[in-house]
């Protein structure tokens, strides 16, 4: 049926015992989030990563080598590779008179599409069905045992010989049925143990399990005896057919497939395959799962035990996850036909190449071969290294990945090693409170999430705590600032790194500087640093001696001191600030212009004459033209003169005035000047 020597069993304990030791890392972590890997061998030729190898827990992919290629109803089949690195597959034909071989030679992966080759029927040697057929290499190169026939006079054990190596055509010899206890065989395996050769075939219809022993050369001619009844227990029948052993460190144990009634037993040996009365549990059906089931396959990887069964009742394939332990009992799930499986028969041993793992089964409907692939992925940012401590790698999809590391490959000192990464999600974090505040305010921000086991802030600008490894923290930037924030959660390796980003308002209020307002005259308030633009809004308070108090830059009448107080407010986020001013007033000069147009567009700018407020007393305002003449007097303050002389516009030029007057605060005001009349 297949091909696997039985020192792979002492190199899967190997791999075992040292994926804690060879691998060290976290063993998971978040989507986007550095893993660092390292190995504890340090002085190896040669060091391969697989950051995204074959998992067995996924789906397979599955493809079909289609007919044409030389198979007639192919039944017994065998994966084996030889010390270059060529894979082969050996099918053995069922149809038609006499059966024959054929070799399918892949090259240096599985992957491949392959070259097929005939051997022949060996001169008619092979009889009818052809089921178990392995393959083992002794001292004198590769052997392949096939079990043949139906009663015990047409049954069969062959031996094949490739003195040549796998590629050349073999020899074959005919070992008979072995004292007759031979009858219906099944399936095969060869072992060695203590320097000695011994395998197993079973009987379709006793139920019965054989040992055969070669002694120390495959090239013996074995003896043969009755190991235990492979039917369902206690001694009933159930037509075992396909069977695979299995060595978990201490103990071996066989699986077997029972066709007729669909179920698996599996054969407890304790510490030695050569125990001749093992004991047996039964595992049942799987809930049905089994449908005349042909073969099952056992592998262990990434210190994991899984078992593959194909149902050719049904044309489909069921996998067995067994839970921490070979002896526990499995978990089944239906794979469904994924590599046009049409009446798959015997199933070959599940080969790991790298970070990809195959095993081929033969469609004995269709004369195909299924190829079954668990292949590797592109999730991660680097995919493979051959440094001794390989880059930090980052997974961006959820999900469970399977890190795989060869050491010293093809070298007697080659480890092998594999470790399960599991990819979580981002925790959900909670990161509240508004964050827009206005220039001077402060802010109280929480950050949390599920698990977290810290965090930290940074940089500590305006912030409380200064040293933030808290949850809250108080902030009052100036501007707009982002804060980082690092979320370590307990489960180890998950670390978020996000920010925060703080927006404050601008708004800026300047009133000016405090300021001296003479008697009369005006000033407009508000400074350069006040903030301009439609979204502000301005409102001065009181609005007493002012133009228009919901401007930025209003003109300020003073009649006295007055206290303003500026408001700004920043419309689209509702910030406001305030600031403030005064504006002195006091009568200690009389106030007048030193040029007037009567017919001037502005008003004000018509008359010419005492602009105090506070001048409650005027003994004369008088004004003379150039020659003495006095063309204007009053002692009303608020009388001005609109530059006619006798009801005659006065001619312009220049004109002297006088002005003897009081203001409120007592002080008296003489004084005399020059004005410009225009025309």
């Amino acid at each position: 049926m297949r091909k696997i020597l039985a020192v792979l069993g002492v190199i899967i304990i190997s791999v075992q015992s040292l994926s804690a030791q060879l691998i060290q890392g976290f063993d998971t972590v978040c989507i986007n989030t550095p893993l660092q890997l390292t190995t504890t061998q340090t002085n190896a030729s040669s060091y391969y990563w697989g950051f995204c190898s074959a998992y067995l827990n996924n789906s397979p992919q599955g493809s079909s080598i289609a007919a044409g290629t030389g198979l007639d109803a192919p039944r017994s089949t065998a994966l084996v590779v030889d010390s270059d690195d060529n894979h082969y597959i050996f099918v053995v034909n069922n149809g038609g008179a006499t059966r024959n071989i054929i070799r399918y030679d892949f090259g240096s992966s599985l992957a491949n599409a392959p070259i097929a080759t005939n051997l022949g029927d060996f001169g008619g040697l092979i009889n009818i069905n052809p089921k178990g057929l392995w393959f083992a290499e002794d001292g004198d190169g590769w052997h392949a045992f096939l079990a043949a026939g139906n009663g015990p006079a047409a049954s069969q054990i062959i031996r094949f010989d490739f003195a040549g190596g796998l590629s050349a055509l073999p020899t074959a010899i005919d070992l008979g049925n072995l004292g007759g206890l031979v009858i219906n065989p099944q399936d095969m395996y060869i072992f060695e143990e203590g320097g000695n050769w011994h395998g197993f075939t079973n009987s379709g219809f006793t139920g019965n399990l054989l040992r055969f022993d070669f002694g120390a050369s495959l090239s013996n001619v074995p003896s043969i005896f009755t190991i235990a009844n492979l039917g369902i227990p206690p001694l009933g029948l159930g037509f075992p057919t396909g069977f695979w052993p299995a060595f978990d460190g201490n103990n071996w144990h066989l699986f077997v497939c029972n066709a007729i009634t669909s179920s698996v037993v599996r054969l407890d040996f304790g510490t030695t395959l050569t125990n001749t009365n093992p004991s047996s549990v039964d595992l049942g059906d799987f809930g049905g799962l089994l449908t005349s089931p042909r073969d099952i396959s056992i592998i262990q990887d990434c210190d994991a035990w899984y078992g593959f069964v194909t149902n050719e009742g049904s044309n489909n394939m069921v996998r067995l996850e067994f839970m921490g332990s070979i002896t526990a009992a499995p978990t089944a799930t239906d794979l469904g036909n994924f590599a046009s499986f049409d009446a798959p028969i015997y199933l070959t041993h599940f080969k790991r190449s790298r970070d990809n793992v195959f095993a081929f089964t033969a469609n004995n409907g269709s004369n195909s071969l299924s190829r079954i692939e668990f292949n590797s992925c592109l999730v991660p940012d680097i995919t493979a290294s051959t440094f001794r401590t390989p880059p930090p790698i980052t997974y961006d999809i959820p999900g469970i990945y399977n890190v795989y590391l060869v050491i010293d490959e093809g070298l007697p000192t080659m480890q092998v090693a594999c470790k399960e990464i599991t990819v979580q999600d981002f925790p959900l974090i909670d990161i509240h409170n508004d964050t827009l505040i206005c220039v001077g305010d402060s802010i109280q921000v929480t950050a949390n999430g599920q698990n977290l086991n810290s965090i930290m802030w940074s940089t500590n600008y305006n912030m409380f705590p200064p040293t933030a490894d808290t949850e809250t923290v108080v902030l009052y930037p100036r501007e707009n600032f982002t804060y980082d924030i690092q979320m370590v959660f307990a489960s180890g390796g998950c670390v978020i790194d996000t920010n925060l980003t703080v927006d404050v308002s601008q708004v800026r209020a300047d009133a000016g500087e405090d300021r001296f307002v003479a008697d009369g005259a005006y000033t407009t308030l508000g400074g350069p640093q006040i903030s301009y633009g439609q979204e502000y809004s301005y409102t001065w308070s009181p609005s007493t001696f002012l133009d228009d108090p919901s401007v930025a830059n209003p003109r300020c009448d003073p009649k006295y001191t007055q206290f303003y107080v500026l408001e700004v407010t920043n419309d689209s986020t509702g910030c406001a600030v305030t600031d403030s001013v005064y504006v002195f007033n006091e009568c200690t000069d009389v106030n007048l212009p030193n040029a007037f147009n009567p017919v001037s567009d502005v008003s004000y700018n018509r008359r010419f004459g005492v602009m105090n407020n506070r001048i409650f007393k005027l003994n004369y305002f008088k004004i003379f033209n150039r020659w003495g003449k006095l063309v204007f007097q009053t002692t009303n303050p608020s009388i001005q003169w609109d530059g006619n002389d006798q009801n005659i516009p006065a001619p312009s030029g220049t004109y002297v005035w006088m002005v003897d007057g009081e203001c409120d605060n007592g002080k008296r005001i003489q004084k005399q000047g020059n004005v410009f009349l225009v025309r």
